[in-house]
């Protein structure tokens, strides 16, 4: 696979974010709408402003990817299939999945949207990367502990583009595997609800602490090594934090980036450092060092704090700073033990009545609102004002309506239609010249014809074939084609919905949401000889094919799978039963259907599944389901946790902790 040159990736909680990136130097950002996206609590997008902002991301060369990684249930079927339809119009660049439902969707009912495996699939290994890529996904974003020397072996072999994070906060789990929140908080985390209890203190036998909040990556000193083995793009985490945060991490690593690797010198690195170290939010880590990730003596909330709550009323509360604080800054106020808190922008502060914009350490200063807080809260600050893009996110021009163009040109006649319109044809006779050595290439043609668009229309894509010799194009007729095609074509789009392409693919995925299955009740959980675990580190995958070998030999054909990296295990094993367990479990039909299509005989039903739409999804599923009867740790790290055996969380929930041989994991298990 061609090795394209390290993309920049941003996070975008709404649009001043998306504008800071790019403006510091991002090469794409990634953002999400109202729902199925793992950041609920970020602003996010409506389909208006998203698509607006495409356009701009466009015009600049710019890529935008979509999150849509959250699991799906069965009732939300219909929702997301009009959700994907409306995304073929708004023509992202790509769309990052979690469900395997959405996959198996995309690929059958809304064909042209590219897709992203996203971080929360959990994949983490070389035969994981090759499992996605056979169910037709083109960039595997990592599980984020991945160590470098196993890193560099997935990149090697990848058949697919390899995302990485490079910078920003840590889940002390694997990704896609915590039920915490899901169990402490009724907010789970795999539907985008995460509360982190993860950041809050815990009783344990070596008393209070936090030993489970982790430190925030910083990869500048990787990224050299990061570059070399061909990472495809480095992913920066933050789609809670503002356009300060963005601005100033974008604009680091840009300047790393940009700098030939003899150029990168002490005074560039300083300055680097010094805007994240501006823009952190807790202890770092320069990457995955199992021993160093947590800092279990330090609480988790991110931000750095800069005062404490001495005082409060029904009118405000009256915060002590420890560092200064400025008006329009974003504050968020915690309690001492931890946990999510609140937060605010502080429009206002006065010192004995008197209206003031800056507070000094050491200072007193009352807050008006309403807040809810209580004396010795912690007040951090999570952003800071003078990084104001909303000028620029208001003046954005309205979203333009896609279409996508056949072309098929030779040097004496150029044919282009438009999928959207059949029965449409532009064709125009042309006079080209041999080329001697600068052909007429399908990006400069393509390029061509998608500049200059009369409104209210873009392209979407443009897909060019060339018929017979090859020919030279001047500049100049290229333009003076696309005028005369697009003077044609605006004509005819006059009479054209653009809605009718989305109304035509929700409702033949609607009509697929038949309760046809052949699976009315669920299934006793079937036996099986052998199990593959949900994880299996780059490192180890050898010893465990050694493993499979040896029970196939033995006759073993009774399979159980916790990971896609076993479709590749055992892809050249004709005669099996494959049943998939947790992390793969079902949630909804469509994902039960690519596991069915894939090579599973039964799948064992999602943990959070709720039991209002199981009597649905039985009705619709084609592959036998079963409720395991394994429990599930709440959450699982290759981080060294610590201390073992018993812990008691605020609410009084009692879990432990143990290290699992035969994973090589930590589990944190409910009492």
């Amino acid at each position: 696979m061609k090795r394209k040159i390290c993309e920049l990736l941003a996070p975008a909680g709404n649009p001043e974010c998306a504008l800071a990136a790019i403006d510091a130097g991002a090469d794409a950002v990634y953002c999400g709408l109202g729902r199925f996206n793992a950041r609920c609590r970020a602003e996010n997008f409506d389909s208006e402003k998203l698509g607006a902002l495409i356009d701009f991301m466009h015009s600049k060369g710019k890529r935008l990817y979509l999150t849509f990684n959250t699991l799906l249930f069965e009732d939300e079927l219909e929702a997301a299939g009009e959700m994907l339809s409306d995304l073929v119009q708004l023509a992202p660049d790509a769309l990052i999945v979690h469900d395997p439902g959405v996959i198996r969707m995309a690929k059958r009912y809304f064909p042209s949207l590219v897709l992203h495996s996203s971080t929360q699939m959990g994949i983490h290994n070389s035969a994981g990367v090759r499992a996605m890529a056979g169910m037709g996904v083109e960039r595997v974003i990592l599980e984020r502990q991945i160590p470098l020397h196993e890193l560099e072996k997935i990149v090697r072999n990848a058949p697919v583009e390899i995302e990485v994070f490079i910078h920003g906060s840590l889940c002390c789990s694997l990704s896609g595997r915590c039920l915490l929140s899901a169990e402490l908080c009724d907010g789970s985390g795999n539907r985008g609800c995460c509360k982190q209890p993860c950041r809050r203190s815990f009783d344990t036998e070596q008393g209070e602490l936090f030993p489970l909040s982790m430190r925030d990556l910083n990869g500048v000193e990787v990224l050299p090594r990061l570059k070399e083995m061909g990472v495809a793009s480095l992913k920066i985490e933050g789609r809670l934090r503002g356009p300060d945060y963005v601005w100033k991490c974008v604009h680091a690593y840009r300047m790393l980036l940009d700098a030939p690797a003899n150029k990168v010198t002490p005074a560039l690195l300083d300055e680097a450092e010094k805007l994240l170290n501006a823009a952190s939010a807790r202890n770092e880590i320069s990457s995955f060092v199992p021993e160093k990730m947590v800092d279990a003596r330090r609480i988790g909330v991110f931000g750095r704090q800069v005062g404490t709550v001495k005082n409060i009323n029904r009118k405000g509360i009256l915060v002590k700073a420890s560092s200064k604080i400025h008006l329009g800054d974003r504050l968020r106020l915690v309690p001492p033990d931890g946990g999510e808190g609140m937060s605010f922008s502080l429009a206002s502060m006065e010192d004995r009545q008197q209206k003031i914009r800056t507070l000094r350490p050491g200072g007193m200063a009352f807050f008006p609102g309403s807040f809810s807080a209580t004396p010795n809260w912690l007040v951090f600050k999570i952003g800071e004002n003078g990084f104001d893009f909303s000028r620029q996110a208001a003046a954005l021009p309205p979203r333009k309506n896609g279409v996508t163009l056949e072309m098929e040109v030779s040097a004496n006649c150029w044919q282009c239609r438009i999928n959207e319109l059949p029965g449409f044809l532009w064709e125009h006779a042309t006079e080209f010249s041999p080329a001697a050595n600068h052909p007429a290439g399908a990006e400069q043609i393509a390029e061509g014809f998608s500049s200059g668009v009369p409104a209210p229309w873009k392209v979407n894509k443009c897909h060019v074939s060339f018929k017979g010799d090859s020919f030279f194009l001047p500049g100049a007729v290229l333009k003076n084609l696309r005028r005369a095609f697009w003077e044609k074509a605006a004509e005819a789009l006059k009479e054209y919905d653009p809605d009718s392409e989305k109304k035509a693919l929700f409702e033949k995925f609607s009509a697929s949401l038949t309760e046809s299955g052949s699976q009315k009740d669920m299934i006793p959980e079937p036996s099986c000889d052998f199990e593959i675990p949900g994880f299996i580190s780059e490192s180890d995958l050898p010893l465990w094919e050694k493993k499979i070998a040896s029970q196939l030999a033995k006759g073993c054909c009774h399979f159980k799978a916790g990971g896609f990296h076993a479709l590749e295990l055992l892809k050249h094993v004709s005669e099996k039963h494959l049943t998939a367990a947790f992390p793969i479990s079902v949630t909804n039909s469509q994902c039960a259907a690519l596991l069915n299509e894939s090579g599973f005989s039964a799948a064992a039903l999602s943990p959070e599944l709720p039991e209002q739409t199981l009597s649905l999804l039985l009705k619709r599923s084609e592959l036998p389901l079963f409720k395991s009867s394994t429990p599930v740790p709440l959450l699982v790290s290759r981080a060294k946790l610590a201390p073992e055996g018993k812990w008691v969380e605020r609410s009084g929930a009692q879990l432990r902790l143990a290290f699992d041989e035969k994973e090589k994991l930590w589990k944190l298990w409910k009492e």
